[in-house]
């Protein structure tokens, strides 16, 4: 493989990365907050998508609007969730809770069929159809929008848990939900403000991804499983380790679809669990 070939595969992978590492951290933090995998992590970047598409095409309004009222619409899709459905069920066992997250995940997906319908709708390329040409690198425009937007939501993000005091009461609450409680921290709040923020990011990368594939009311299934496959690969837990085992499964998997196509959501799964042999913990997980 030329230079050239080799630094658009990993500039596409790079970005696709970014996406799952969005995915990826949504997982983290609801599971550092509420002790919760939550499967229906998948719908909300299908609404982040279908939010989009709706606020973008048939409302007419910018792309920049859109981008912003889809997050914050599935965030507070995610914190009614959570009220409504995950605080109820705190105490029991995870089972209960894995089978809640399915139930929602399926209910998520009938109401979105009945509003979208179950036909594949085009999302113009808002981010333009000229290719990026530098000496012999081609890449589309929307590879390097993806990926800017997806730093700065990481930045923003881990400067809110450093330095705000939401971040700092939701990092304590992670860390050990009784003493937090007991310092003052409204945790129920917290629990509240992580599903938000995890629902958000799942539907920031939807409404990204949104112009590169057509959208479906059935998107979010693949896409949660690669998040989920991300946050494991890095290391269920980790916030570095989300962003970076989205990344590696990106690169990872735009390098194998470079060489066999066909088969490029599988050699990305064996890919993660030669990753797992060798290292249960992930990335960056405790060795076990």
């Amino acid at each position: 493989m030329r230079f050239a070939d080799m630094v658009q595969v990993v500039l596409s992978g790079t970005a696709m990365g970014g996406i799952y590492a969005l995915m990826a951290l949504g997982f983290t933090i609801i599971y550092n907050a509420l002790r919760l995998i939550n499967f229906a992590q998948g719908d909300m970047f299908m609404l982040g998508a279908t939010f989009g598409l709706t606020i973008y095409v048939m409302w007419g309004l910018p792309f920049s609007m859109a981008f912003v009222l889809a997050g914050v619409g599935v965030a507070v899709v995610g914190m009614l969730i959570e009220r409504i459905v995950f605080r109820p069920l705190r105490g029991y066992p995870p089972l209960n809770l894995i089978i809640a997250t399915i139930g929602v995940s399926i209910t998520l997906r009938a109401v979105a069929l009945m509003v979208w319908g179950s036909q594949a709708l085009l999302f113009p390329p808002v981010f333009g159809d000229k290719p990026v040409v530098v000496g012999d690198i081609v890449v589309m425009p929307h590879y390097l929008w993806i990926v800017g937007i997806a730093v700065v939501v990481i930045v923003l993000l881990q400067a809110f848990f450093t330095f705000t005091v939401p971040g700092k009461a939701m990092r304590a609450t992670a860390q050990n939900r009784e003493a937090a409680s007991l310092m003052g921290v409204n945790v129920f709040r917290m629990d509240s403000l992580a599903a938000a923020i995890s629902a958000g990011l799942g539907g920031i990368g939807g409404v990204l991804i949104a112009p590169v594939f057509f959208v479906t009311t059935e998107m979010g299934a693949l896409a949660g499983l690669k998040g989920f496959a991300a946050a494991v690969l890095g290391g269920f837990g980790s916030i570095p380790g989300a962003i970076a085992g989205g990344v590696v499964l990106g690169v990872a998997e735009s390098m194998a679809a470079s060489v066999v196509s066909t088969y490029r959501d599988a050699v990305a799964f064996l890919i993660l669990i030669g990753v797992l042999l060798w290292r249960p913990g992930g990335i960056m997980g405790r060795r076990t």
